[in-house]
């Protein structure tokens, strides 16, 4: 698809883009080319909105070097708000019941599936282990580790669960076991993320646009996981990375190129070049 020229049926607004393994690299770098191609998205009056499952901490730094001021949509559409040095400011905040995340963390120790939780501020887990050693290095951020007899107090947000390789159906049971209490998404192989029910980046990012009085016709989305799918089937663009999972690849009206290839940054300036083409000569 990314060897046909992008045409639009009407000009994109809002741009919504995933950030891991999508705005960076597998290593987590984020290239030249697309904080290029994010200012020229800016520039050229597009909203970009970060959608990611990361914490607003942890997209913190990226936002900013990006220079992003739009909203952002952090775990996976559980807060939606403005980030910034000196505070964030929520828009909407969804955290989980807290009896059925703590019963969900107890249910995944004793599967061996290390989970870490996620507050409006940190992370916390009983024990370091493989999903805490992830989020390090994804983020950078440490998890708190606390005792197992200390209350869960402050509210969640997310619960992570990471299993190693050959405990796939340990996270599948625990996603079968949970799928009416929360919303349950895979993003890799061995990664399970829940959050309240009927979260989803589709979800926050409908409810940005609303209130920008945009409809889902003048919404772009670019991402490449479980995660991403609803919004990308509902955006009137929606684009699936190169490196994309086949679910993600189908759903997508349009395909650019892989993360290591700088494909959002491809996928920008497609963006913005169709969106010039009919500002000059009307729409097609």
């Amino acid at each position: 698809m990314r060897d046909h020229p992008l045409t639009l049926a009407a000009p994109i607004r809002l741009v919504a883009v995933d950030v891991d393994r999508t705005l960076l690299t597998d290593d987590y770098r984020l290239l030249a080319e697309v904080v290029e191609a994010v200012a020229l998205a800016r520039a050229s009056g597009l909203r970009v909105v970060a959608a990611t499952a990361r914490s607003p901490d942890a997209l913190r730094p990226i936002a900013a070097e990006l220079g992003l001021t739009d909203p952002s949509v952090c775990f996976n559409g559980a807060w939606t708000g403005r980030l910034g040095k000196d505070g964030d400011q929520p828009i909407a905040q969804l955290p989980m019941n807290p009896e059925m995340a703590a019963r969900l963390i107890a249910d995944a120790e004793a599967l061996e599936l290390n989970p870490c939780w996620f507050g409006p501020t940190g992370s916390f887990a009983h024990a370091d282990g493989p999903a805490v050693q992830r989020e390090r290095r994804a983020t950078g951020l440490g998890a708190t580790i606390v005792s197992d007899k200390e209350a869960i107090t402050t509210p969640i947000y997310k619960v992570l669960c990471l299993g190693a390789p050959g405990r796939e159906a340990r996270l599948e049971a625990l996603r079968t076991s949970y799928a009416r209490q929360f919303e349950i998404s895979r993003s890799d192989t061995h990664l399970l993320e829940a959050t309240a029910p009927e979260v989803s980046k589709q979800a926050a990012v409908a409810r940005l646009a609303a209130a920008m009085n945009l409809a889902a016709t003048d919404t772009a989305a670019i991402g490449d996981s479980e995660n991403d799918l609803a919004l990308i089937a509902w955006a009137g663009l929606g684009i699936s990375m190169g490196n994309g999972s086949a679910a993600v690849r189908r759903a997508a009206a349009w395909q650019t190129h892989s993360n290591a290839q700088a494909g959002a940054a491809y996928a920008l300036r497609a963006i913005v070049a169709a969106n010039s083409s009919m500002d000059l000569g009307g729409t097609r």
